[in-house]
């Protein structure tokens, strides 16, 4: 009998002492904060984008973000709930990002990286908002969570952005550091015209006899609906001099004819390279029916690769508000698959 008594008394004094100390640290006014349960995953496997880019590690211990079209969530708890299209209010825009999200980001620990899993119908808005969010909290390593074409429900992804910027509305951007010059597209133009024309494109800028010489070229993916293009537009480039003898004015006050002598003026330079693609391009594979093995094999990246497949190019993001992230992460996948060189990359915000 003393012997279970023993027993007892030993097995009850650690649970008489912890509830003392909890008593103590209540008395003391220092609570032990509630632990809050992680929900389930948001996002399922085969919901998030596909890209072509896919290879970067998955970074170990990044702060995490999920969005759907009716919640938004960090570390595994909401944020925003009760979402309209996916699209957070725009009472909590500001010129730096989403006011709670913020709030919630930089009180969490910090990282050294974010990781974003976004449902593939996410529109751009919400998107550029969190990068943009991001951005004025000091992270400048995203990773998107992406998966490789195909089917298989285990495969994961990782598209990597380092330092991403956002850039306005409207208006020009410049990239720090510089741009590439603009004859360095032009001498790939026939080459690039080609490569498009393979694929499943909407239209093709041939390349023009005399494109317009010197300043930069910029390049812009944009995305719509179905539709994708491919822009290298010429910028910072010299006021072009006027060509052929200038009109002369026959009668005082009397500006002269341009168009004297019966010729017509030279059309203008071309100084922007336009490819058109439909968006399935984006994401388009070829099928070994031996192995059933798919391959990736899209004219955006044979379009593309002349120019930024081994040097670095700088993109801006252009889309609709509402375009489904899953277009703009698959363009870009597509431009710059894995092999690639990474692109410099701004989100333009959308009007």
């Amino acid at each position: 009998m003393s012997t279970r008594l023993g027993l007892l008394a030993s097995v009850r004094a650690p649970l008489f002492l912890g509830a003392s100390l909890a008593v103590s640290i209540a008395a003391c006014g220092e609570e032990a904060p509630p632990v809050v349960a992680e929900l389930p995953p948001l996002v399922g496997a085969l919901e998030v984008p596909i890209s072509f880019r896919n290879d970067a590690p998955q970074p170990s211990g990044a702060l995490r973000i999920e969005g759907s079209m009716n919640e938004l969530r960090l570390e595994g708890q909401p944020v925003y709930t009760g979402l309209s299209r996916g699209l957070v209010p725009d009472t909590e825009w500001t010129p730096e990002g989403l006011t709670q999200l913020l709030t919630r980001v930089r009180a969490a620990p910090a990282r050294s990286a974010v990781v974003i899993t976004f449902l593939g119908t996410v529109p751009y808005e919400t998107a550029v908002r969190v990068v943009q969010t991001l951005s004025t909290a000091g992270y400048h390593e995203i990773v998107w969570q992406v998966r490789p074409p195909g089917g298989n429900p285990t495969a994961r992804g990782w598209l990597a952005m380092s330092n991403p910027l956002v850039a306005p509305a409207e208006g020009a951007f410049t990239f720090p550091g510089g741009a590439r010059p603009w004859e360095q597209f032009t001498a790939h133009w026939a080459e690039m015209y080609d490569a498009c024309r393979a694929g499943q494109y909407i239209d093709c800028d041939g390349s023009p006899n005399e494109p317009a010489p010197g300043g930069e070229f910029q390049l812009v993916l944009w995305s719509r609906g179905q539709g994708m293009q491919m822009r290298f537009n010429q910028v910072n480039a010299p006021e072009a001099a006027p060509t052929g003898p200038a009109p002369v004015a026959l009668l005082e006050g009397v500006p002269a004819d341009p168009n004297a002598g019966g010729e017509p003026p030279p059309p203008p330079p071309d100084t922007s390279g336009v490819f058109s693609f439909r968006a399935d391009e984006a994401t388009h594979v070829e099928t070994d029916r031996a192995t059933g093995t798919q391959t990736p094999n899209s004219a955006i990246s044979t379009t593309a690769r002349p120019v930024c497949g081994a040097a670095p190019c700088s993109v801006i993001l252009e889309a609709d508000g509402e375009t489904p992230i899953m277009r703009v992460l698959s363009f870009v996948g597509a431009a710059f698959p894995n092999g690639s060189i990474a692109p410099v990359i701004a989100f333009r915000l959308p009007e």
